[in-house]
């Protein structure tokens, strides 16, 4: 049975895992292996008081907690009560869409410039978990009659109010770092440049204008020198596959020579097929031929 014994000295806890025998079954008459025997703990009462033999440092790097993806970000939205089931997924979309979030790897979830930012200059009141998750438990009670609707809205009112005095009051500024020279078509104010969830587009400053123009996206069609997934840039004419690796390829001419690859895969297809029809047809021809030529004998 696997036990886990916590001691501590001077202050620092020390924890050891082992295994403690409770049936020693076939072990009684042959013994345990070595392996076995270190993996053992010895019998110890709560509270015993031991004597230290010797210390060991042991030196190491911690590793840095792993990125969120999409699947493990659902999970610790549920495990904290954040959103349902049926908000979950439009929240983290939300994210996505307003640029607070982009992913990198193509699946790790990493917060842009823009989202910390937003951080930084968010009342320390709303950044807490437990705050939605207060919020969605009250929700579930309204629901099932327990509270009172008016009175929640009531309070959802005064704690805005209370939000918005203690930004008016703040002096921190929300700055652009992405802000380009290209102009926006529609209202003449500068292009910021953002990272999607599938490439790089230029968006409009201005909120309200909402004018989005794709630059790059990552595409399905793969490098032929790495095997890399290969991103489409420009606009008309001029879109060009651009890899990390360095490769660079037009759009027309990509197409061009993925058509004639097609068309080279075809010849090769029939030649092979009929190959294997001549091969079939002489197996089948053969157990006449030689049955003929025992009749002739």
């Amino acid at each position: 049975m696997e036990t886990t014994i916590t001691g501590e000295c001077q202050g620092e806890s020390f924890r050891v895992k082992g295994n403690k025998v409770v049936n020693l079954g076939f072990t009684e008459a042959y013994g345990d292996d070595e392996e076995e025997k270190l993996d053992k703990i010895p019998e110890i009462l709560v509270n015993d008081v031991l004597q230290i033999e010797e210390l060991k440092i042991k030196t190491g790097k911690t590793n840095p907690p792993s990125y969120l993806n999409e699947g493990t970000l659902l999970t610790e939205m549920e495990k904290n009560n954040l959103g349902t089931v049926a908000t979950r997924a439009d929240i983290i979309e939300k994210l996505f869409n307003s640029f607070s979030v982009e992913k990198k790897n193509n699946k790790d979830i990493h917060i842009t410039s823009k989202g910390r930012q937003l951080l930084d200059l968010a009342p320390e009141k709303l950044k807490t978990p437990s705050l939605t998750a207060d919020w969605e438990k009250k929700l579930t009670d309204i629901s099932n009659g327990k509270a009172n609707k008016d009175a929640f809205i009531e309070d959802i009112k005064s704690y805005t109010k209370e939000i918005v005095k203690d930004i008016n009051k703040s002096d921190s500024k929300f700055k652009h770092d992405n802000l380009t020279k290209n102009k926006c078509p529609n209202c003449g104010k500068f292009m910021l440049e953002v990272n999607g969830k599938k490439g790089k587009m230029l968006v409009c400053e201005d909120r309200e204008c909402n004018t989005r123009k794709t630059v790059a996206q990552i595409t399905n069609s793969r490098c032929p020198n790495c095997h890399k997934k290969l991103e489409l840039r420009g606009e008309g004419e001029n879109k060009t596959f651009a890899c990390v690796c360095g490769y660079r390829e037009k759009l027309s001419s990509f197409n061009k020579r993925k058509q004639e690859e097609k068309q080279k895969g075809s010849k090769k297809d029939i030649q092979k097929y009929l190959k294997n029809q001549n091969k079939n047809e002489e197996s089948f021809n053969n157990p006449f031929a030689e049955a003929l030529a025992k009749l002739k004998k």
